[in-house]
């Protein structure tokens, strides 16, 4: 009995723990933020490290509304809520204690936006593939969502692009 009761603890003390929803919320919004202000295209929505950190639903989704034709569903970047973003800007990134939501968690992070200024985001995660995964942003600073889950808006922003040509 000893032995089993050894051999349990040990391999718990092996085990890999998962990384906090705040550290992966911190470590996305550093490689996003600096991606983003250097255009080095790690930040495309099919890339491996927007896999990792970003739940696979939302990547279709934000991938398939992105693909239509004069689509109004998005109208900023979707993780920033912000048309451009400086890098002198990303020092101010900061992540609050995560809080549980549903079945999973939500954090706040708020973004310099120059001037002292700061946009707050409200971030929530889920757990997929083993790792806190990134679903849905909100812009709390402006009590504003981009509906990506919207599946009515989305049907009529294909109906729309459908019916007219692109240049």
């Amino acid at each position: 009995m000893r032995n089993v009761l050894l051999m349990c603890l040990f391999l718990t003390g092996c085990a890999t723990q998962m990384v906090t929803p705040e550290k992966r919320t911190h470590d996305f919004y550093t490689f996003y933020l600096m991606a983003f202000v250097t255009d080095s295209k790690e930040d495309d929505l099919d890339s491996l490290k927007m896999r990792d950190y970003i739940a696979q639903d939302t990547l279709s989704r934000l991938q398939k509304i992105s693909s239509l034709y004069e689509q109004e569903i998005i109208g900023s970047d979707y993780f920033t809520y912000t048309q451009d973003y400086a890098a002198e800007w990303i020092p101010d990134l900061s992540v609050s204690n995560a809080i549980n939501y549903a079945s999973g968690k939500v954090v706040n992070v708020q973004l310099g936006v120059g001037n002292e200024r700061k946009l707050q985001l409200k971030v929530y995660l889920r757990t997929e593939d083993g790792k806190w995964k990134i679903y849905r942003v909100t812009d709390v600073s402006h009590h504003f969502e981009q509906y990506i889950f919207d599946d009515r808006a989305i049907a009529a922003a294909q109906r729309y692009a459908a019916g007219i040509t692109s240049p």
